[in-house]
């Protein structure tokens, strides 16, 4: 045979397979490489439909390479129930069934009975023509392509077509199949892009709503799920539903055999506790000057100003929760008779628990150290069996649910450092940080024959008043001596790290899977990340560490670190007082 006929040959088939290649963007037709270079390229009907878009809503800007509308005022989670409610109206509006699929992730998943994507299809066609809404086409665990609503059926139908025939007088090549798989769209991702006026909260589809057209079971029994597994697998009997759950406003059905509370599911409530500190207040200040002279020079004690300093933490911290964990029932704010003045003490998701609330013996007062105040968390009235456990540099950076951080029998999920603390006995050369570290690993080993060398990863611990409570009645004598102790000295016993280690000694802990970013503010490699951090929020938590100012001095670090906050954290939370100007 000729060597131009296989090479033409080869040449077909090459271009076949660039032509099943997936494009981010699937529009009226298949894009396919190649073809002729001279030819007019065909508009871009996703292009033309953004231009009028644009034309209708002046507010529209383009972020990310789609049109999103500017919005200051939503939180992750409200960003996110609002995509179902927009879907959940186009449905309802046009008579077309769904159900709620409940689920451990993010992303509400509603389902759709067979025989009804067409109809879908339709709806949404028509009542998002004019809206700046996007469809992420998806197959089985892949997403197929992007589109408007006016391309919606012709992208569907472009990522079905069935594929060009192989010529029968082309020999396959090594593995060419001779029938090439034809892709299938399973379901939609619907998203209306968002972004703030400073273009640094950007939600899409990340916070979108998963539309999935289920199919009926083998010989029209029951129906199968068509993008991911139930907790009964791909199969159910049947899509009825049960009461429904009052999400944005509206009344959303529930698969009714999902409707019950699974191994995994967290059904108890959950608390916020967060310790804070204004070294501000001149009457704060005062008080702990004489307690600084009271103590004298020669105490090995840590009273570092940079452990006390108020950068403005609070305020994100709150928002932070307020936005990615809208799950958490109260908020308890921990404090030495100091409210910052722009807190809604007022609001009902928020109270403020005082030392002397707090202390068993308030003759102990005051007290400057965390770990003493760390022994009283139990107490706090009102609060709820499990609580995750804030300092106020301590930040949630993305959407996390409460399986996060802890197991459907409410044990907890502990965070361990990589860092560990030297071997050997407390010496005069530690710090009072290891010294403390050393002490609770030799009452641990002490008490359960166990070494625990790592340390506690610096993010939001999931505890709970029956381990604060055991842990004070069995370390009795050495939390005592730690709630009396008014600064951070090397014979305390670090409470968190006692409850939590001994619960896991105990088989009442795991180990948590969490993507946790630390940053010492005045090392300047970490503090160079943040950008990145900013971009990407791949991180679950993350902490800012108040540093000494030895390499960077504490001034330049409260610059950053208030510029960062401000752009993370941009949308108020419902704890804060409203302000002109915002913050």
């Amino acid at each position: 045979m000729p060597a131009a006929v296989l090479a033409g040959r080869a040449a077909r088939r090459l271009v076949r397979r660039l032509c099943r290649l997936p494009v981010r963007v699937v529009a009226a037709g298949r894009r396919c490489p190649g073809g002729d270079p001279s030819a007019e390229p065909a508009p871009d009907p996703v292009a033309l439909t953004e231009r009028r878009l644009l034309a209708m809503h002046p507010g529209l800007v383009r972020h990310a390479g789609l049109l999103a509308g500017i919005r200051d005022d939503l939180l992750s989670w409200q960003a996110r129930d609002a995509g179902l409610a927009e879907v959940a109206g186009v449905l309802d509006g046009a008579g077309i069934g769904y159900a709620m699929v409940p689920d451990p992730g993010y992303r509400h998943r509603l389902a759709i009975r067979p025989g009804d994507r067409g109809a879908v299809l339709d709806a949404f066609a028509e009542a998002c023509a004019d809206r700046p809404v996007y469809f992420e086409l998806l197959g089985h665990g892949k997403e197929l392509g992007l589109t408007l609503a006016d391309g919606l059926a012709a992208a569907v139908a472009a990522v079905e077509a069935v594929p060009e025939p192989a010529d029968p007088a082309e020999p396959s090549g090594p593995g060419e199949p001779g029938e090439p798989e034809i892709e299938r769209v399973k379901g939609l991702r619907v998203f209306r892009p968002t972004v703030t006026t400073g273009r640094t909260l950007y939600y899409g589809a990340d916070h979108g709503c998963d539309l999935e057209f289920w199919d009926p079971g083998a010989e029209g029994t029951g129906v199968v799920a068509a993008i991911a597994e139930t907790p009964y697998g791909w199969w159910l009997p049947s899509m009825e539903t049960s009461g429904p759950v009052r999400i944005a406003g509206r009344d959303v059905p529930v698969l009714g055999s999902l409707a019950g509370t699974f191994p995994g599911d967290i059904d108890f409530p959950v608390d916020a506790v967060i310790t804070w500190v204004d070294d501000g207040d001149r009457h704060w200040r005062h008080r702990r000057a004489e307690a600084l002279a009271a103590a004298g020079p020669d105490l090995p004690l840590d009273a570092a100003e940079h452990r006390y300093r108020n950068r403005g933490e609070l305020r994100y911290c709150l928002r932070s929760i307020a936005s990615y964990a809208p799950w958490i029932r109260q908020v308890f704010l921990v404090t030495d008779d100091q409210v910052p003045p722009w807190l809604d003490t007022a609001h009902p998701g928020i109270t403020v628990v005082p030392h002397r609330e707090l202390f068993a013996d308030p003759a102990v007062l005051p007290v400057f150290n965390s770990h003493a105040i760390e022994t009283q968390l139990h107490r706090i009235p009102g609060l709820a069996e499990h609580f995750l456990y804030f300092n106020d540099d301590l930040f949630l950076g993305r959407p996390v649910q409460p399986q996060s951080f802890f197991l459907g029998s409410g044990l907890p999920r502990i965070l361990r450092n990589d860092r560990t603390v030297p071997p050997g006995d407390r010496t005069e050369e530690d710090s009072v940080y290891a010294a403390a570290q050393k002490n609770a690993r030799a009452a641990l080993l002490a008490a359960f024959g166990r070494t625990y060398p790592q340390i506690l990863s610096h993010s939001p611990h999931p505890l709970s008043r029956r381990l604060l409570a055991e842990s004070a009645e069995r370390f009795a004598a050495g939390l005592a001596e730690t709630a009396g102790s008014v600064f951070r000295s090397a014979a305390d016993l670090p409470p968190v790290t006692l409850a939590l280690y001994a619960a896991h000694a105990t088989g009442h802990a795991v180990d948590a899977r969490l993507e946790h970013f630390y940053a010492g503010t005045d090392q300047p490699d970490q503090l160079g990340r943040l950008a990145e951090l900013l971009t990407s929020r791949w991180a679950d938590t993350f902490c800012l560490a108040d540093g000494d100012g030895r390499e960077i001095p504490a001034e330049e670090q409260g610059r950053v670190l208030a510029g960062f906050l401000r752009d993370y954290f941009p949308v108020p939370s419902p704890y804060e007082l409203p302000a002109p100007g915002g913050a």
